[in-house]
């Protein structure tokens, strides 16, 4: 083979190397509506890759959204190809199996066919917010304790019925949590549970029946969403523990009978939602709400609240619209609270500060006596409840010498 032969067989390999060479590029969308600034993203979209990767290059971006974007493996390899990018977004993509980039601070996957996503347990995250939407997996990433920094992880629309909290144990920063319209029936809260900074915790639009048991080891939670369960029966005490709440969201909960078997402590509740329940009966008895700010009862069957609380003044905002109310009760509540809220386009005969009321001729004296003896019987009942608690906990103090004794 002489000279010249082989140096146009090389600049031949070399030209096709040059064809086959494929640098990406950003497309042009100022019509995109998937960010609130979607010219400060890199859109790359349809796209299909070979498992080779070597010949592909990224544009040098820092935030990268792809979409319809199809590989078997987005693998370390082709992430190091995308120098720059700090956020990453993948909408409508399919492969088996992502490998998290260790500096990313923001991941979002959504409506995506992806097996498997890898968090590699050698590396240190600087991963701040990771969303996993609509999302088909046949398990959860393994590893989470390795997003030390993590703040936000969101979950949601991805047809959940469990979710175990523990996989999260270790996530020291991890402030919101969002498990949002999924299918969950269970949320188990671990005895040993330790996310120690969670203040947000939204679990609406699932099919939970009850709340789920030990949720009072959520300490620092502030922010508690139960909008649109199953929820037919709730212990108002249950909450208890949850020293740090400030706003409670029971709302879309269709059926839901509320009941008050100890004294409920929210010291710091400020907010709290009851909207489109079905109440017909609300009693408040025992009620320790001292930060309550704005309660809304809206679209229930309420005639009354029975045991409203005296220690609520005109500084709590009350929405009682669209209940049917005594004119009676109504008026005994409005005298003490704000009431802002209006009927709209409803005629009514009777109104008491501009809501609906029942003015017929109930005998009230009877119902205030009946009120009576019921809250005599549920202080007769605390009394009780609080004098078994005592004699639970000599028991269990008894129990642990008894134990302590057999062991040595």
């Amino acid at each position: 083979m002489t000279k010249y032969t082989s140096g146009l067989m090389l600049s031949t390999l070399f030209l096709i190397s040059v064809v086959v060479a494929r640098n990406l590029t950003c497309t042009e969308r100022p019509e995109a509506f998937w960010q609130e600034k979607p010219e400060s993203w890199c859109l790359i979209e349809d796209v299909d890759l070979e498992e080779s990767t070597e010949d592909i290059n990224f544009p040098e971006h820092p935030k990268i959204y792809l979409r319809n974007f199809n590989v078997s493996y987005l693998s370390p390899t082709l992430l190091f190809k995308m120098k720059n990018v700090k956020h990453l977004t993948m909408d409508s993509c399919t492969m088996t199996k992502f490998f998290m980039k260790s500096t990313l601070i923001s991941i979002e996957i959504k409506n995506s066919d992806i097996s498997e996503v890898i968090i590699d347990k050698d590396s240190t995250y600087e991963l701040l917010n990771f969303s996993l939407e609509g999302t088909y997996r046949k398990t959860f990433p393994n590893n989470f304790i390795q997003l030390s920094n993590l703040e936000e992880f969101s979950i949601r629309h991805n047809d959940l019925t469990k979710f175990i909290m523990r996989q999260l144990n270790g996530l020291n920063k991890l402030k919101t949590l969002d498990l949002s319209y999924n299918r969950l029936e269970q949320l188990i809260i671990s005895d040993g549970l330790n996310i120690p900074s969670l203040k947000q915790l939204n679990l609406a639009e699932n099919h939970l029946q009850q709340l789920p048991a030990n949720l009072r080891r959520l300490k620092t939670l502030e922010h508690l969403n139960l909008h649109s369960n199953q929820i037919a029966f709730l212990e108002m005490s249950h909450f208890n523990g949850l020293d740090h709440l400030k706003k409670l969201v029971l709302s879309g909960n269709r059926r839901l009978q509320v009941s008050t078997l100890e004294p409920v402590h929210l010291p710091r509740l400020e907010k709290l939602e009851m909207i489109g329940c079905g109440l017909k009966e609300l009693d408040m008895l025992f009620w320790k709400l001292p930060s309550l700010r704005y309660f809304n009862v809206f679209d229930n069957s309420l005639v009354s609240i029975t045991n409203f609380p005296e220690s609520f003044t005109k500084e709590l905002v009350l929405v009682p619209v669209g209940n049917r109310w005594s004119c009676l009760k109504l008026e005994a509540i409005s005298s003490r609270v704000t009431i802002k809220a209006k009927e709209l386009d409803r005629y009514c005969e009777h109104k008491v500060a501009d809501i609906c009321c029942n003015g017929g001729s109930i005998d009230f004296n009877l119902v205030d006596t009946l009120d009576r003896k019921v809250q005599l019987l549920k202080y007769q009942n605390s009394i009780l409840y609080a004098k078994l608690e005592a004699t639970n906990e000599k028991l269990e103090k008894v129990i642990g010498v008894v134990d302590q004794r057999v062991v040595k």
